[in-house]
């Protein structure tokens, strides 16, 4: 049976879930400016899956790899997770399935990376072009700021993707959030994933 061109070899993305076909696999790019947490998020996310989380029953495996430039903040940085059900799996991923943005650099130096289905979850102030490929515009600069504190935009970007993509529970992620949370910043990134989590819900749809 051939299979449309947006459809992965081994996963499927219906409405907001990820249903098994094969292997379970998912991949996701978190990418924004050196200083934005852009790596925290994608720890918490691959601790989320790794530790917390159960998909048909199974436990889920992860593994979270980062590249940054020349300096801490300043300079485009990536982190990218792969999660799948087996704990066979290649651990470097080509093209996202799901492509989180923080910054325009970010987006014009890995958007060569993606393909026609990934869905790509952007900062909706800090980014100013969009991609010719599903997006979500997602005000997290905004929200950190009306929340207290700029510096969990990360954490709303992770709430939107957690709402948008299903990949893992609210329970899982609040679990690693607290987990990994320097002492002091519980709360706020609690709050922001949480609010994060309710912006991506204005992009359900019915059916």
């Amino acid at each position: 049976m051939s299979l449309p061109g947006w459809f992965s070899y081994d996963s499927i993305y219906i409405g907001k879930t990820l249903f098994q076909m094969l292997e379970m696999k998912t991949t996701v790019r978190f990418a924004g400016m050196g200083g934005q947490g852009i790596i925290f998020a994608g720890i918490v996310l691959a601790r989320a899956a790794a530790l917390y989380e159960r998909k048909e029953g199974k436990e889920l495996f992860a593994i979270q790899t980062q590249s940054y430039g020349p300096a801490a903040r300043g300079e485009s940085s990536k982190c990218d997770i792969v999660i799948a059900d087996t704990p066979k799996f290649h651990p470097f991923l080509d093209r996202p399935d799901f492509f989180v943005v923080m910054s325009q650099p970010a987006l014009d130096k890995y958007l060569e990376d993606t393909r026609p289905s990934t869905i790509v979850i952007l900062d909706e102030d800090a980014v100013e072009s969009r991609p010719d490929l599903t997006y979500y515009d997602i005000p997290a600069f905004r929200r950190a700021e009306e929340l207290g504190s700029r510096g969990s935009a990360n954490m709303v970007m992770l709430g939107a993707l957690v709402q948008i993509s299903g990949i893992v529970s609210t329970e899982s992620a609040l679990k690693a959030i607290t987990d990994m949370s320097p002492p002091g910043t519980l709360e706020g990134n609690n709050k922001a994933f949480v609010e994060g989590y309710h912006l991506g819900k204005l992009f359900q749809t019915e059916g």
